[in-house]
């Protein structure tokens, strides 16, 4: 299962993630490992997504016309569409919010614990991140992306 900062570093080209989550998504695709997000993730993916190319049209022009609003709020529901097709969505819900409150102790973040109450929920073997302190605390194995893409892939080599 990808973390909501993996999706977003694939969405936005940002690496080491981008490349990352590009090759778990290609391995979900070639049928060798079924990935997964969480529906929360899809959600913030698309503010964060259409949210930073307005500011990089904030930063290009100076001004944010209504035109170049639509484009960006555009290409983030594209965004979020690919994921959609492209791996498997899973819901958030109420045992899931309420599981957040009891990660908590250990790690302090609700955006966090609450996809990693997802992955529990739905018996997710491994949790990506490129979060070292989710990495550190997630009760779930949890691994930074290129260290999961290393993983799959010899899992998947039989290694």
């Amino acid at each position: 299962m990808l973390d909501t900062n993996v999706v977003v570093d694939y969405l936005l080209g940002r690496e080491p993630g981008c490349s990352d989550a590009a090759k778990m998504i290609a391995m979900h695709a070639a049928c060798e490992h079924a990935v997964y997000v969480s529906a929360l993730s899809l959600k913030d993916a698309y503010f964060i997504v259409a949210m930073q190319l307005k500011r990089m049209e904030r930063l290009a022009t100076g001004s944010l016309s209504e035109g170049m609003a639509r484009a960006a709020n555009e290409v983030a529901w594209s965004c979020v569409r690919q994921l959609i097709e492209n791996t498997i969505v899973l819901a958030t819900g109420r045992a899931e919010s309420l599981q957040a409150f009891v990660l908590r102790a250990a790690h302090a973040d609700f955006e966090d614990d609450l996809v990693v109450a997802t992955a529990l929920g739905n018996g997710i073997d491994l949790l990506v991140s490129n979060d070292a302190e989710l990495i550190k605390h997630a009760p779930i194995a949890c691994l930074a992306s290129s260290d999961a893409v290393a993983f799959l892939t010899a899992e998947s080599a039989g290694i």
